[in-house]
């Protein structure tokens, strides 16, 4: 596998052309950089109002308790 640069931007920087290496990033550093942004919850998924993942009930669950 080469490193030659592809003709896209970096998904990180928005400035460098991708290098096969590390793509779809232009370097180790913004794939670095990216890796970072997900640990540290930069990138959320937006909740919905209407929606309530704790309050609606499984399939699963029958309201039975587990013993």
């Amino acid at each position: 596998m080469s490193s030659k640069a592809d003709s896209r931007i970096c998904a990180y920087c928005r400035q460098a052309p991708v290098v096969v290496a590390f793509r779809p990033f232009c370097s180790a550093g913004c794939q670095a950089r990216d890796l970072n942004a997900w640990l540290s919850d930069r990138y959320v998924m937006p909740a919905s109002s209407e929606e309530d993942e704790l309050s609606a009930m499984s399939a699963l669950d029958n309201g039975d308790e587990a013993g």
